[in-house]
């Protein structure tokens, strides 16, 4: 997944929708307009705590100055084409060495995304149970 969110996603238009989000972005708990997130990273970070640490437009002043709930949002529904909430909260980051993907289901529905983890044998792994396993295996 490109970490540079400056090329948005894809475009409506395109008639095959992306098989992955092309953006990383969150909705403001206040506003609830959509905002980039610069890197996988500070995705994951927000994600795992969104519960207990709500995002808001100001939280963005880390990596944009002066950005605020007034200001128009970075993507709207309607330029995406996507009509679904990016991930579920509060669940832990993956740990050093894996790497959580997230991919649509069909290229016909983008509102169901799949999730997978990538291990540091570049193993992919598409459930609970699967990483239990691994994890048994290698430990």
């Amino acid at each position: 997944m490109d970490q540079n969110v400056s090329n948005g996603v894809e475009p409506v238009n395109n008639m095959k929708p992306p098989t992955t989000p092309a953006a990383l972005a969150v909705k403001c708990a206040r506003c609830l307009k959509w905002r980039y997130i610069p890197t996988k990273e500070k995705y994951e970070e927000i994600r795992e705590h969104i519960l207990e640490r709500p995002f808001y437009c100001e939280t963005t002043r880390e990596w944009h100055s002066n950005k605020k709930c007034d200001d128009p949002p970075d993507i709207t529904e309607d330029e995406s084409g996507l009509k679904w909430e990016i991930d579920a909260p509060n669940i832990p980051q993956p740990p050093p060495g894996w790497e959580r993907l997230i991919k649509f289901r069909t290229k016909r529905d983008t509102r169901i995304v799949d999730v997978y983890y990538n291990s540091p044998s570049k193993q992919q792994l598409r459930s609970k149970i699967e990483v239990e396993k691994y994890v048994l295996n290698v430990f």
